[in-house]
Order: C-alpha cells, then structure tokens, then sequence
C-alpha cells in the first residue's frame, strides 16, 4: 500500500494498567505530527462503533505500524489479545516489518517469537522511544533536517530538540525561549520557517 493510503502512521496496542506511560508516548508522538490511533483521542469516533470489527480494522489495515507495548497485563487482557491477533494477521501478510514490540518486562506473547526485534523500555526513556519510532514512520528525518536548517541560520545560537519543544539560547544576545516542535514543523513543511519565524525576529539574532 501507498503511505496515503494508512490512516495512522502507528497504532498504540497496551493494557490498561500501562495507560500512565503510553499517554506520554502518544503525546509526544502527536505534538510532533505523528498520526497516532490511541483510543483516548477516538473517543467520540468509537462511539457506538462495532469496536471488535473496526479495531480489527485499524490494526490489521489502516496503520502503517503497529507498537505492542507488552507487559504482564498485556499478556492476559481480551481486547489486547484481540489487536495483537490482528495485528499479527496483518505481519503475516507484509513482506517487511509491522509489528513492532516494546517490553515493560519480559512477559511471553503468544505469536510473538523471542527472535523478533524489540525495544527494551527498562533501558530507554520515553524520548528515546518517540524518536526511534518517529524515525520508523519517516518522521524524525525531518525534525533533523528543520534543526540542521535552524542551526545553519542561527550559527551563533544553542539550539536543542527534547521531543515536544525546541529551545534557542544565546549568550551574546541574552536571550533565552523555547517553542512547541509541532508549530516550528508545520511552517517547515510549507517552506515559511524562514518566513513566519526567523525573519520577523521571533527568535532575535
């Protein structure tokens, strides 16, 4: 399939009991333009849907990716042996990657074989996280890009990117702030950066 045409960039599959940690995930992951199916955002989507038929929908056709987030919790809930089963379908059918597993700890799967690629959440942060699948989904290419611009433009500037926010620091100038990553992106990718940012002085130099 065409990447237009998927729905989502990548489909967010955990238990309940790890909502805490997948909320962040799913949040950064939309600040920074990700097409995420996470059910807090479908709410009123999902509402009176056949939610067995249509998550078999978004898991085994509509997504480009799919993040298992596998815990104990995940291994013996109903609704995520379901998305996991749909999911797995859809691998089986994909000549490249689609599932991609992510552990909380080392939990058996049933389908998922101990040989599959996976990220290992004890030894990341949630940043780490979002930027390897930004950088799955094609995405974190561009964040580097719009930095690589930004630095180049603004050589005697500190410029760093934590995921949601990119801050500007310079020392000469006394000047100090930080913008949402999402904005700066959207102006990037209609080629008015230069234009709605840095030539109005938003960022002083």
């Amino acid at each position: 399939m065409a990447e237009s045409d998927y729905d989502y960039d990548v489909a967010l599959s955990f238990a309940g009991e790890d909502r805490d940690y997948v909320d962040q995930i799913a949040k950064m992951l939309h600040t920074l333009g990700a097409r995420v199916f996470y059910d807090k955002y479908e709410s009123t989507d999902l509402w009176g849907k056949d939610l067995y038929a249509h998550l078999d929908d978004v898991y085994r056709k509509r997504s480009k990716y799919c993040v298992i987030f596998v815990s104990a919790a995940y291994g013996r809930k109903l609704w995520t042996s379901h998305e996991r089963q749909s999911a797995q379908a859809r691998a089986f059918e994909s000549a490249g990657e689609y599932v991609l597993p992510v552990r909380f700890d080392d939990t058996e799967i049933p389908g998922l074989r101990p040989t599959t690629g996976y990220l290992d959440l004890r030894k990341m942060s949630p940043d780490d996280l979002v930027r390897a699948i930004l950088q799955k989904v094609g995405l974190q290419t561009e964040v580097d890009e719009m930095l690589d611009f930004l630095r180049g433009y603004l050589s005697n500037y500190v410029i760093q990117e934590d995921g949601t926010e990119i801050s500007f620091s310079c020392e000469s100038e006394q000047y100090e702030g930080s913008f949402p990553t999402r904005l700066l992106l959207e102006m990037w990718r209609i080629d008015m950066l230069e234009h709605m940012f840095l030539a109005p002085a938003i960022v002083p130099h």
